[in-house]
């Protein structure tokens, strides 16, 4: 009988998330300063037709382009700071015991809730337990190797049924 079960980390997907996430974000800026560069241009070969429109027409690009760049930035932001927590390795360990994530180890009478939290703005799915203490850890999901429900399966055998994963958020 196998009494320990172990999360791990899938290699190289935190790299490939905060490379997109860059990517998006040069791609943005670019778009953004090519729409402006474009008007500007209109402008000035073609005075006539865009002289009155051509401040708003530079203006609208400008500011649609600052609010996705602004979108891209604090998706970069969290993505980054998920891929700070994705080092290779143990993410989850579970046993008869406790539960250890990230680097923390919780003993069952001591883990309050274990929630799978969705992700929005680039940032990952995250499953984020509460001890007792009111003390939290995260562990960022879509980095890992696993599914929530086989997760939550898991918690629930090793744990004798004292703690499983809500899995609520998800719906």
């Amino acid at each position: 009988m196998n009494d320990e079960y172990g999360i791990y980390y899938a290699e190289g997907v935190a790299e490939r998330h905060l490379a997109q996430a860059r990517s998006l974000l040069l791609w943005r800026i670019g778009s953004m300063v090519l729409g402006i560069v474009i008007a500007g241009v209109a402008w000035w070969v073609w005075p006539e037709q865009f002289g009155a429109w051509a401040p708003w027409i530079i203006g609208t690009s400008a500011a649609a382009g600052l609010v996705s760049v602004g979108f891209s930035v604090i998706q970069l932001l969290r993505v980054r700071r998920d891929a700070e927590l994705a080092r290779p390795g143990l993410a989850i360990g579970l046993n008869r015991d406790g539960i250890l994530i990230g680097q923390r180890w919780l003993v069952w009478p001591e883990v309050g809730s274990v929630v799978v939290r969705p992700g929005a703005l680039g940032s990952s799915t995250a499953l984020v337990t509460t001890g007792r203490d009111r003390s939290t850890s995260r562990v960022p999901l879509d980095y890992t190797d696993t599914m929530p429900a086989t997760l939550d399966a898991a918690v629930r055998v090793l744990s004798a049924g004292r703690a499983w994963v809500d899995l609520s958020r998800l719906d």
